[in-house]
């Protein structure tokens, strides 16, 4: 009997026991968890903080890292390296942590809501440039060497300054020129790029440590010089310019050496055929042999300059050898004499094409452009020869001839009807050559087609026209 009393006694303490510390738990307050910073890289750290009721003292606090896992003790305070954390979850990088914290007061209080921590792989890739050195229309090859361990979503590819290349691919193939726009530079440079890769944690993307810098040189390269000579008139000189340019380049032509530009142009458009910017210089034939005159040398080159950097000038174009012109342009020249025409005193000069044909007649002198082909004058006992146009639009050099028997050696008049024939002559003849040396050449040969017309009436003879 005296045993079942002690028996219930225990029991029913127990029961009270119980009671009191469920009673006691349930009014134990919720701490409040928090992290700083919520992401770091794997070599950082971040600060757990689990903020117990005030009117309660405890320590220490524990922190459970697995929902429904064992608490693991440390002060309520308390600083943990990334690597710290993924020992405790048993992960590597990258990952999601969730943290929760609980004091104990007879018994655990509830956990507190829970708090993510990303941490970050601390490995940054190695970039590799192949070649380092290229020219502006070349490409060079970026490898992003990202950590096996690490699950990487992309790599980006970063100038210093400031440009960024978006890749899933983590190598990339960019031309000269691409780097140079995304790091703003046009003239020839040194661009440095580094890398980085980054890693996707549900729908958030997290960056790795940038890789180390790598430097690829940039040559600019020289623009190309071309031309069309059209004889006697004027040069085109084209100046095609490599993948930097755009619509705002300015072109310099410079003859020889001379350190002063002939002319500067602005860029127009692109060749179709190889979709290349090019200027344009129209130079006349004068005013090329003029400059070349003062340079002393005969050759042409050009160069150009961003309309954005005015002062960043490529480098020139090979020189092009304009002997050719220069000695095709001199022969014409030195074939083309001037010519004089004499008449009662007066005399003209006129530029001459080569092989020129001079009659004489009584003092007077007449020449006229000759053609490449060129028409024999027909001499009769007393005649005449008349220049006319060619089938190629140049005059043939004609001339007139007046033929005197030999015993006629003083010009002199036998009679007054002679006397007034020829005096009819020598007007008419004066008329004609001053119609002629001023380029009236079918005036002419009307007139003089109508005066011998009349004599032949009178029975005289006269040399026909010929054509």
């Amino acid at each position: 009997m005296l045993f079942s009393f002690i028996m219930a006694g225990r029991l029913l303490l127990l029961v009270l026991m119980y009671s009191f510390s469920k009673m006691k738990a349930e009014a134990l307050l919720q701490p409040k968890l928090t992290v700083n910073p919520p992401v770091i890289w794997e070599t950082e750290t971040v600060t757990l903080d689990c903020q117990t009721p005030s009117s309660v003292n405890v320590s220490p606090c524990y922190f459970r890292v697995v929902r429904g896992g064992p608490g693991k003790s440390f002060p309520c305070l308390q600083t943990l390296t990334g690597t710290e954390l993924l020992l405790l979850v048993n992960q590597s990088s990258p990952a999601e942590v969730k943290v929760t914290c609980f004091y104990l007061v007879i018994t655990s209080s509830p956990d507190s809501d829970a708090s993510s921590i990303i941490i970050r792989p601390s490995l940054p890739p190695k970039l590799t440039v192949n070649p380092p050195v290229i020219n502006e229309t070349d490409s060079v090859t970026l490898i992003c060497q990202t950590p096996s361990s690490v699950p990487v979503y992309q790599c980006n590819f970063y100038t210093l300054g400031g440009g960024t290349v978006n890749s899933f691919s983590c190598r990339q193939t960019l031309t000269g020129t691409k780097l140079l726009s995304l790091a703003r530079q046009s003239s020839s440079a040194e661009v440095e790029v580094t890398c980085f890769y980054t890693v996707k944690l549900g729908e958030k993307m997290y960056p790795s440590p940038h890789s180390d810098t790598s430097s690829i040189t940039i040559r600019i390269q020289k623009p190309q010089m071309s031309l069309t000579h059209f004889q006697g008139d004027q040069v085109l000189f084209a100046c095609t310019l490599p993948g930097s340019a755009n619509h705002d380049t300015s072109c310099n032509l410079y003859f020889g050496e001379a350190s002063d530009p002939v002319t500067t142009t602005t860029i127009k458009r692109k060749r179709s055929s190889n979709n290349q910017w090019f200027c344009q210089f129209y130079v006349t034939i004068d005013d090329l042999l003029r400059r070349l005159r003062v340079v002393q040398q005969s050759d042409a080159s050009c160069d150009y300059s961003l309309g954005s950097e005015p002062n960043s000038l490529s480098p020139r174009s090979d020189g092009y050898s304009l002997t050719d012109i220069v000695e095709k342009e001199s022969r014409m020249t030195q074939t083309m004499p001037t010519s004089t025409m004499t008449t009662a005193g007066l005399t003209v000069s006129r530029p001459h094409a080569p092989a020129p044909v001079t009659p004489v007649t009584s003092g007077l002198t007449v020449s006229r452009p000759l053609a490449s082909t060129l028409v024999t004058p027909v001499k009769r006992t007393s005649g005449w020869t008349i220049g006319t146009p060619s089938s190629t639009g140049s005059f043939i050099s004609t001339s007139l001839t007046s033929v005197k028997p030999a015993s006629d050696t003083s010009m002199t008049p036998t009679n007054p009807e002679s006397t007034g024939e020829m005096t009819a002559k020598t007007w008419i003849l004066k008329y004609v050559a001053v119609a002629v040396g001023c380029g009236v050449t079918v005036g002419a040969v009307w007139l003089v087609s109508a005066f011998f017309c009349n004599k032949r009436r009178t029975g005289e003879n006269y040399v026909d026209l010929f054509v």
